[in-house]
């Protein structure tokens, strides 16, 4: 009887260990934005290095590509990465690089540069539009921790809340947005822009750039179209008074001009 008992309770406690370290993964995969995540690294040499390597054993999909801007674009707009890198940086890939951010299809993405320990390689590419940069000699713990946080701060922005009373509160949990206190009903697209305006207030986008947050980057949407949606997210916006909220800049785009926080 007192083995029967004790086996019972050491099978038990197996099982219970098993859950807790099953929900322990679980957790640190929830919280790991690099589990899942797809990364497109550009170097001179298209083959896996350690870091490249690394990265796969952490769980993102990573494809390596020698870069050429064609098939780097191409594989930008249908693969949808979150994060790029690109790797063996020097300061003449800087003109390069600023073609490249005027696509479309980069406009979220998160860019982190890595070669020579030096700071005039640095600031070319920090000036060029590249998120962070890393020395190539960087510690592997180092590489990983940014590469989490630029992936992190790339996939969360549809869950931020934009609070500002009593002007704006937009709510991505119940898809709801409330404008001087008054709730208006937006399609899933326009709730969508309109969010993502609120995210960066005062900053104009191109209308190729509205394109691409419109359709969630899966088609390119015509100028006309983009004018007709800006119109109809204006007269909605209208209906709570905040319709000259949304401007529209004259040869460049349009932007949200919030009023200035109370």
């Amino acid at each position: 009887m007192f083995y029967t008992l004790i086996g019972g309770v050491l099978h038990h406690a197996l099982h219970l260990s098993d859950a807790l370290l099953l929900m322990t993964a679980a957790r640190a995969e929830a919280v790991n934005p690099i589990s899942g995540s797809r990364i497109l690294v550009l170097a001179s040499e298209p083959s896996p290095d350690k870091l490249t390597l690394r990265l796969q054993r952490s769980g993102a999909h990573v494809k390596v590509l020698a870069a050429h801007a064609v098939e780097v674009a191409n594989t930008l707009k249908r693969w949808q990465p979150g994060l790029l890198i690109m790797k063996d940086w020097s300061p003449d890939m800087a003109p390069w690089l600023n073609e490249l951010l005027a696509l479309p299809g980069c406009v979220h993405i998160s860019i982190l540069v890595m070669g020579e320990d030096d700071e005039e390689h640095a600031m070319s590419a920090l000036d060029a539009g590249a998120s962070t940069y890393l020395s190539s000699t960087v510690a592997e713990s180092i590489f990983l921790a940014q590469v989490a946080a630029l992936l992190k701060n790339t996939q969360h922005w549809e869950s931020t809340e934009v609070r500002q009373e009593p002007h704006i509160w937009i709510n991505p949990g119940s898809s709801r947005v409330w404008l001087n206190g008054a709730e208006i009903r937006l399609s899933r697209r326009l709730f969508r822009f309109l969010h993502y305006l609120a995210l960066h207030p005062d900053r104009t986008f191109s209308p190729q750039e509205i394109s691409h947050i419109l359709s969630d980057g899966q088609k390119f949407i015509q100028e006309n179209s983009i004018a007709a949606q800006v119109h109809r997210l204006r007269k909605i916006m209208d209906e709570a008074g905040a319709g000259e909220w949304l401007e529209t800049v004259h040869g460049f785009g349009y932007r949200l001009n919030l009023p200035e926080k109370i």
